[in-house]
C-alpha cells in the first residue's frame, strides 16, 4: 500500500488515474468475494454418515445432511406408512453414526379351518342278523375361525379372534346291524354233516353224542329231545349261543317244509349265515334224511340258548 501511495503522489496525472482506478477495483472485488464467502458459510449444512435398518432388510449406510429424521427420510425417499414405527422422534436431528430402525407394521385377516372328524356309530335293529346297512353316511365338519393378525417386519406378533363360523356340519356314519335275539332272521347256506365227518369226534362242541351209527345220544334219530320237544342238531356261528332254537324253511331236505333245530355244535367252515345240520352218517352209515345243500335257506331265531351246558 505504501508503494501504491508513492506512485500516486509521484506519478503523472494519467498514471495517477490508472492507479486510483486499480485500487478502487481491488476494493470492490475484495468486497464481493468477502460477501459471497459469508453467504456460503451462512447456507452451509454439514453432512453426516448414518445407518438405517428398514424393516426386515439389512442395515444400509447413508451420507446425509445433518437434519431432522423427517427431512432425512424425505431426502432418501423412505416413506412411513401410518402404522409403521421408527425408534427416533421425527424432529430429532441426526448425528454421525446414528442408527435409525424402522419397524414395518401390517395387518391381515387370516382364516384357519379346523376339520371335525365324523364318528362311526353302530346301532342294532335285532332283526337282520349277519347283515349290516348304512343308515346315515357321515361327513367331516369344517369350522372356520377368522383372526386379525398383526405383523412386524413380516413376523406375526399378535392375533385377535374376530369370528367363528361352521362351514360344514359334522354328521356321524350310522351303521345298523342285527343282533342274536328272538325274531331275528337271516338267509344263507344250509349244509349237512355226519358224526363220521373228517375231524369229527362223535360228540358235539357242547358234549352231545352225535354218532354215525346210533344217532343223537344213542336214541337212533337225528334229533335231540329237549324241554319236551324234538329238535334237529345244528352247528352254527359262534355268535349264536348253544341251545338257541332256529326255525328253518326253504330247504331241499326230505323233511317237513318247516323244521326246527337247536344249536349244539360249531364248525371251522360254519361262520356267519351258514348252518350245518346233523344227518347221521356221512360216509356210509345210517342216514336219517336225504337232500343236499340249500344255498338260500331261511332261518329265524325262535329263542336264544343259555350256552354250553343248556342241556344238562
Amino acid at each position: 500500500m505504501k508503494k501504491i501511495k508513492e506512485a500516486i503522489i509521484n506519478g503523472d496525472s494519467r498514471s495517477k488515474g490508472l492507479v486510483i482506478a486499480l485500487v478502487a477495483y481491488l476494493v470492490i472485488a475484495s468486497t464481493v468475494v468477502l460477501s459471497g464467502a459469508t453467504s456460503q458459510i451462512t447456507d452451509y449444512i454439514q453432512t453426516v454418515a448414518i445407518h438405517i435398518k428398514d424393516g426386515g432388510e439389512e442395515t444400509k449406510d447413508y451420507l446425509v445432511k445433518q437434519d431432522t429424521v423427517e427431512n432425512v427420510l424425505e431426502e432418501l425417499d423412505i416413506e412411513l406408512a401410518q402404522q409403521d414405527e421408527i425408534d427416533q422422534e421425527l424432529s430429532y436431528i441426526v448425528n454421525k453414526d446414528d442408527l435409525l430402525t424402522i419397524t414395518r407394521v401390517t395387518n391381515a385377516q387370516v382364516v384357519d379351518e379346523v376339520i371335525i372328524e365324523s364318528s362311526k356309530i353302530t346301532t342294532y335293529d335285532g332283526l337282520h342278523l349277519f347283515t349290516s346297512s348304512v343308515v346315515q353316511q357321515g361327513q367331516d365338519g369344517v369350522v372356520a375361525t377368522t383372526y386379525d393378525v398383526t405383523y412386524e417386519n413380516g413376523q406375526e406378533v399378535n392375533r385377535v379372534l374376530e369370528s367363528t363360523e361352521v362351514v360344514t356340519e359334522v354328521t356321524d356314519t350310522i351303521t345298523s346291524v342285527g343282533t342274536v335275539q328272538a325274531g331275528a332272521y337271516f338267509s344263507g347256506k344250509l349244509t349237512t354233516y355226519g358224526g363220521d365227518c373228517s375231524g369229527c369226534t362223535g360228540y358235539s362242541a357242547c358234549g352231545i353224542q352225535l354218532s354215525a351209527t346210533t344217532g343223537v345220544n344213542g336214541n337212533g334219530t337225528a334229533q335231540l329231545y329237549y324241554n319236551g320237544q324234538w329238535y334237529y342238531c345244528l352247528a352254527a356261528d359262534s355268535s349264536i349261543p348253544f341251545g338257541t332254537i332256529i326255525e328253518i324253511t326253504n330247504h331241499n331236505l326230505s323233511l317237513e317244509p318247516v323244521i326246527y333245530g337247536i344249536v349244539v355244535d360249531r364248525g371251522g367252515a360254519i361262520t356267519g349265515n351258514k348252518i350245518d345240520i346233523f344227518k347221521g352218517s356221512q360216509t356210509g352209515g345210517t342216514t336219517y334224511f336225504s337232500g343236499g345243500t340249500s344255498t338260500n335257506a331261511s332261518f329265524e331265531i325262535i329263542s336264544v340258548g343259555s350256552g354250553r351246558n343248556f342241556w344238562k
